[in-house]
C-alpha cells in the first residue's frame, strides 16, 4: 500500500504531482490536470471560486495513488459507510476516500471543496455548483476513445444552463444503449433532483 506524502513548504499541486509520481500514477496526474482544466473552464463560465474549482480537481482523485483492490479495505479502515453498490464495484469508493485523505493528509477545511470530491463519480441530491462542475469537468475528461456517444449533446445543453447539461449526462447515462453496471443510488438520487416536474408528472 502507497503512502501519502505531505511535502511541507509546496503547494497543493506540486504535493499531489508528487504523491502521483511516486506511485508511478502519472495518467492519473495527466487526467486530474485535464480536470483542473475543465473545471475553470466552468467555473468561469457559471460564476463560481476559480480556486475551489481548482482545489477541487486537484484533489478529486488523490486516492488513485491506492490499487483498487486496496479500496474496500481502506474504506473499512477509515470506517466509511459502504453502500451494497460500492461492495459490488469497490471503484465507486474512490471518491469517499478522496475526501478523507484531502481531510487527513492535506488539511482541507473547505466543506464545498470536499462534499465536491466525494461524489464527483455520481454526484447527489441537492448538488452545488461546484459539485455539479466538478462532476462534468471529471466526465468530459476522458480519454477520447472512452467518452460516451451523447457527450456532444452534454456541450449542447451546458450552453442552456450548468443544470441542463448536469441533467443530460445523468439522463443519457442511465438510459443509454450500454448500461451501467452498477447504478450507485446518489446517481440516481441526483437525477430524480435535476428531472423536470413536467416529466414526472
Amino acid at each position: 500500500m502507497n503512502d501519502i506524502t505531505y511535502f511541507n513548504g509546496l503547494s497543493l499541486e506540486e504535493n499531489i504531482k508528487r504523491n502521483f509520481t511516486q506511485a508511478n500514477k502519472l495518467q492519473v496526474w495527466a487526467h486530474t490536470l485535464q480536470v483542473r482544466h475543465n473545471a475553470l473552464k466552468l467555473a468561469q463560465k457559471f460564476g463560481i471560486s476559480s480556486e475551489q474549482a481548482s482545489s477541487a480537481a486537484l484533489l478529486h482523485d488523490i486516492s488513485r495513488i491506492f490499487a483498487k483492490e486496496e479500496y474496500l479495505e481502506l474504506a473499512q479502515i477509515y470506517d466509511l459507510e459502504i453502500l451494497a453498490e460500492e461492495r459490488q464495484l469497490p471503484d465507486l469508493l474512490h471518491q469517499k476516500l478522496s475526501r478523507v485523505i484531502a481531510v487527513e493528509n492535506f488539511n482541507i477545511t473547505d466543506k464545498e471543496v470536499l462534499n465536491a470530491v466525494s461524489c464527483h463519480t455520481t454526484l447527489r441530491a441537492q448538488a452545488t455548483k461546484l459539485d455539479k462542475i466538478l462532476f462534468l469537468a471529471d466526465k468530459l475528461s476522458w480519454a477520447s476513445q472512452d467518452l460516451p456517444a451523447f457527450t456532444p449533446l452534454v456541450i449542447k445543453q451546458l450552453e442552456k444552463s450548468l443544470d441542463d447539461g448536469v441533467y443530460c449526462y445523468l439522463f443519457n447515462s442511465l438510459h443509454n444503449a450500454t448500461p451501467m453496471p452498477v447504478v450507485h443510488p446518489w446517481l440516481k438520487a441526483a437525477l430524480q433532483d435535476l428531472t423536470p416536474v413536467q416529466a414526472v408528472s
